[in-house]
């Protein structure tokens, strides 16, 4: 009997370490019980459910749901309406974190920058007006890496001076993502600086989440740094942008594009307004990678009426 009883302890630490190895469950692929996300026994899942549209809602859709920009109420408005993705800024920190957030002029956050600052120190300067800490890329992850939601995050590499700090926060953004399984709802829209480029094109190799390039730049030059996809301002772009660049300039050199922002009047200085030029895009949205705008809501009902 004694030697029955050290027999079954041994199997029942055999299972123990089996089940600690897995972490996952071995048929769905998914963390269960919440798997740290702080959404009590929701599934967490590692790959979004099915998306049917292409629209990513910049910075939430802050501008249409009166919430404020990069907060947790925006992102949970973006997933509401079922979109593709919700871009939002990242920034490095001193204590080596990344934190959510859209930067003044001076790139300060609550009035501090956030490479000479930590976490704490940064949210202890100030909460959003709707009362909400400042979040970081975790607390962003706990809530759309959850099982049937579909809407990715969009990470919107911002340029930053010392510019050694963006490329900070590509870096550590993607590990952050490694750690907690979410390579699949990600992806990065980088600022067209090419030293920041050059880090987010290798994070890329590495860690293989898609980054698309924002500069002002031709297709060839866009391929010789890594890329297969830009990500353009409708005001760099022809017809009803000032620019010299076009969509099937970039279809032709066998590159994916996409634009921001599309958005009915009273948008920002990236988009553009006129009935004209909003119904150039939708007439070009089967062949955009995706498609930016402040006016989520405004812009998804656009798209299903053409359907």
């Amino acid at each position: 009997m004694k030697r029955l009883s050290i027999y079954l302890a041994a199997a029942l630490l055999l299972l123990s370490a089996a089940s600690c190895d897995r972490g996952l469950d071995d048929i769905s692929g998914k963390k269960p019980n919440g798997g740290g996300n702080g959404n009590g026994n929701t599934t967490v899942a590692l790959t979004p459910a099915p998306c049917s549209n292409k629209i990513v809602a910049h910075r939430g859709g802050s501008s249409e749901c009166g919430m404020p920009d990069n907060s947790r109420a925006s992102l949970k408005y973006a997933m509401s309406l079922k979109l593709y993705a919700s871009e939002c800024d990242i920034y490095w920190t001193k204590d080596n974190d990344v934190i959510i957030a859209h930067a003044d002029a001076n790139y300060c956050i609550n009035g501090l920058k956030p490479y000479e600052h930590t976490v704490t120190e940064i949210r202890k300067a100030g909460k959003l007006k709707n009362g909400e800490e400042i979040p970081t890329l975790e607390d962003f992850l706990d809530l759309v890496m959850v099982e049937g939601n579909c809407t990715k995050l969009c990470l919107d590499i911002k340029y930053i001076t010392p510019v050694e700090n963006a490329s900070k926060a590509v870096k550590r953004a993607c590990e952050i993502i490694k750690e907690k399984q979410g390579e699949k709802f990600c992806e990065f829209i980088c600022t067209g600086n090419a030293t920041v480029g050059a880090v987010a094109a290798n994070c890329m190799v590495v860690y293989g989440m898609p980054v698309g390039w924002m500069a002002n730049d031709t297709p060839a030059n866009h391929k010789a740094k890594g890329y297969s996809w830009a990500n353009l301002s409708t005001t760099y772009l022809n017809p009803y942008g000032s620019g010299v660049r076009s969509i099937d300039e970039f279809l032709s050199a066998g590159m994916e594009i996409s634009v921001f922002n599309v958005d009915k009047q009273g948008g920002d200085s990236n988009a553009v307004y006129s009935d004209e030029a909003v119904n150039y895009y939708l007439s070009r949205y089967g062949d955009l990678r995706c498609i930016c705008t402040n006016y989520p809501s405004w812009l998804l009902g656009k798209v299903n009426a053409l359907r």
